[in-house]
């Protein structure tokens, strides 16, 4: 017994300390009785610690459901970001539906006055990213039909001619590109001139216009027509910069394209018009009353 007391003395000393004030309290709780001097030494020390203590967990408490509360707030507005963008998203793919489906319309009316021209309808799918850029390229090619040569428009106007082909696309050369030169008319006059391209996306240069035409700012060319080149009477442009030398056959002008080439969602490719079947053979019918 001695040996036991021996090895745990300290741990009974202290839970001893630790139980005196909890039996004088209890003691002292059932007999009702005032606080004594020392009584109110320790309650008046400890008091500051539990108000501490008490106010310290009061505000850990106020603290976590404050972060509950912030939580919950934050989640709601994720909620309302993601619907918002979810909302703003189907709007725009319905306005460029709207818009697709608008400039589709344009193009097939044009297509119809064309007849009897054949026009396939072709989605742009690049355009050159250079200011100086001279080609676009669209989702038709051999398969569609589409041969070297095809003259390419739009509702506005002339937009160019295919220059390289694919089986599925095919690169368009735009009417600025300096290799290209389109015969026009003056729809006002209706003299005869040519519109060649200068390299620059906005600008081609008149060519072949007489001096002593009638060319005025503002006057509107329109395609000549002719084997090879584009059908006749599609917009080409508005003349702008004329100028009349004191000598020389012909003067000098610039053409503001109709077409904004960087603007393209839809073009119309000119195609092989579709054989006309040959008339039938007439059938010799007897003559009523003549011998069979």
């Amino acid at each position: 017994m001695g040996s036991i007391l021996k090895r745990f003395r300290e741990p009974i000393f202290v839970v001893a300390l630790l139980a005196v004030p909890f039996v004088i309290f209890f003691v002292k709780a059932k007999k009702g009785r005032d606080l004594n001097p020392v009584d109110k030494v320790i309650v008046s020390l400890t008091a500051p610690i539990e108000k501490t203590i008490t106010g310290a967990a009061f505000a850990t408490l106020d603290v976590w459901r404050g972060y509950i509360a912030l939580r919950g707030v934050r989640e709601e507005n994720l909620r309302l970001r993601r619907d918002l963008l979810r909302s703003r998203s189907t709007e725009q793919q319905t306005t460029e539906l709207r818009l697709e489906n608008e400039r589709l319309k344009r193009l097939l009316d044009f297509t119809d006055k064309q007849a009897p021209t054949r026009l396939l309808i072709s989605r742009v799918v690049a355009v050159g990213a250079s200011p100086h850029s001279h080609t676009l390229r669209i989702a038709r090619g051999t398969d569609d039909g589409v041969v070297k040569g095809a003259a390419v428009i739009a509702p506005e106007g002339i937009v160019g001619t295919v220059a390289q082909l694919t089986a599925s696309y095919a690169d368009v050369q735009l009417i600025v590109s300096p290799l290209s030169a389109v015969p026009a008319i003056t729809q006002r006059t209706r003299s005869r001139s040519t519109v060649k391209g200068t390299g620059d996306i906005g600008r081609c240069k008149l060519e072949y216009a007489a001096r002593s035409d009638d060319l005025q700012e503002g006057d509107a060319l329109i395609t000549a027509g002719g084997q090879g080149f584009f059908p006749q009477g599609l917009r080409i442009g508005r003349v702008t910069n004329v100028t009349r030398k004191p000598h020389g056959l012909f003067l000098d002008a610039e053409v503001v394209p109709a077409v904004d080439f960087s603007r393209l969602d839809e073009v119309s490719v000119v195609v092989a018009a579709e054989p006309t079947p040959p008339p039938a053979a007439p059938v010799n019918e007897p003559i009523a009353g003549s011998p069979q």
